[in-house]
């Protein structure tokens, strides 16, 4: 019983930290209809135009899994209109490389749902290009910078 009991409440913890499920209705699920541009030479991500969401954090890693995750604070990307970008300082895009980015948009309101979207993209010719996105995609490796 103790034992099936504590199998129920590490799998329970494993879906709250990997997946992003929680109980009741402040559920944060996957979208992938990330909305990623550049911006001169910024990468950019547009946020929902009114004030009920803000970006909390976006993680950026290389697709086929070299390198080290980097992290970055909603509040350290650039406002720009209604996207929040980074700057090539702090991002130094290579060109013809994939990478998927995950970040999470928050609500203002505790009345409505956060959000985690994930897109995969390759930067050519100054232009984004969405990637076909695959399960390990969903779950990043949690090393980073």
């Amino acid at each position: 019983m103790v034992k099936h009991l504590q199998n129920y409440f590490i799998s329970l913890l494993t879906c709250l930290f990997l997946i992003g499920c929680t109980l009741g209705e402040e559920q944060v699920g996957f979208k992938r209809d990330a909305n990623i541009i550049l911006v001169k030479d910024m990468l950019c991500i547009s946020t929902p135009q009114n004030d009920s969401y803000y970006l909390s954090i976006i993680s950026i890693k290389n697709k086929d899994g070299s390198g080290l995750r980097k992290t970055y604070a909603g509040s350290e990307l650039l406002a720009v209109n209604t996207k929040r970008c980074l700057s090539s300082s702090q991002w130094p895009m290579v060109e013809n490389t994939a990478y998927t980015i995950h970040y999470t948009l928050l609500s203002t309101s505790t009345k409505l749902p956060a959000f985690r979207k994930v897109a995969s993209i390759m930067v050519i010719d100054g232009r984004v290009l969405n990637l076909k996105l695959y399960n390990s995609d969903y779950l990043p490796s949690f090393i980073s910078e």
